[in-house]
């Protein structure tokens, strides 16, 4: 199989697809004149798959998963999300696109440190509506129970150990019931008993509402949770599973 390829057939996107990118390159300028980040990508993702993306540091992972959200345009080529062209869209119609369908995990956590692990939660459900009701406050409790935060719901999120806030994080993610989760290092700034405990987190949660995960990491064991796996080397795909051993 060639490098950057999955195998499919360019320009065909079965409706199927949750992700999919085509040829897709990402290209900055830097000393030398200019710094290929990733090479003809080739890739789709179809609905309530799992999916792990390796390589080292600098291969262009992170920028991949930025690209895949719609939180960064490629230098060219074609990311669509659920059937949609993001070329199409400006960046009001991407955030549009992605509200209430995807959500997102990261490393850093990225919670509001004077808000509290309640309000991180229903953060999401806020977005765009006048006032919160109490099914939306309640959804958001849910989640925090199902994480094992009931009890921290009003402390504020600098309060919180990196695991707890990690956990807040995942709440996050998956009020919405998202149809898609980015998660970018989930694990990376996590201890190794605390990222277990947060990865066992976040398949469950991604099991019981049957979303599709696209998940950037060096771990081997969170790669083989997934049901394909590749491995980008200086911004090609140089190695591509199927399906994981049961």
């Amino acid at each position: 199989m060639k490098p950057g390829s999955d195998g499919g057939k360019q320009g065909q996107f079965p409706s199927a697809f949750a992700v999919e990118a085509l040829d897709l390159c990402k290209i900055v300028p830097d000393a030398a004149g200019s710094l290929t980040i990733l090479d003809h990508i080739n890739l789709t993702v179809a609905s309530g798959q799992t999916l792990a993306v390796r390589g080292a540091s600098g291969s262009g992972k992170s920028t991949l998963l930025g690209l895949l959200a719609g939180l960064d345009v490629p230098s060219s080529g074609t990311v669509r999300l659920f059937g949609s062209d993001l070329s199409t869209l400006d960046e009001d119609g991407r955030a549009r696109l992605r509200a209430g369908r995807i959500g997102f995990v990261f490393q850093s956590f990225q919670l509001l440190e004077h808000l509290t692990a309640l309000e991180n939660v229903m953060l999401p459900l806020e977005i765009g509506s006048a006032a919160v009701d109490q099914d939306a406050r309640a959804r958001a409790l849910d989640l925090l129970s199902r994480v094992g935060l009931a009890d921290r719901a009003s402390h504020e999120a600098r309060t919180l150990s990196g695991g707890e806030q990690q956990r807040v994080a995942l709440a996050r993610a998956f009020v919405t019931e998202p149809t898609l989760l980015f998660a970018d290092e989930p694990t990376g700034s996590l201890d190794s008993a605390t990222g277990s405990t947060v990865i066992e987190l976040m398949f469950d949660l991604n099991r019981s509402f049957g979303s599709t995960l696209v998940v950037v990491t060096h771990d081997p064991e969170v790669a083989k949770r997934c049901a394909r796996r590749l491995e980008l080397k200086a911004g090609r795909i140089v190695a591509h599973d199927g399906e994981a051993p049961r």
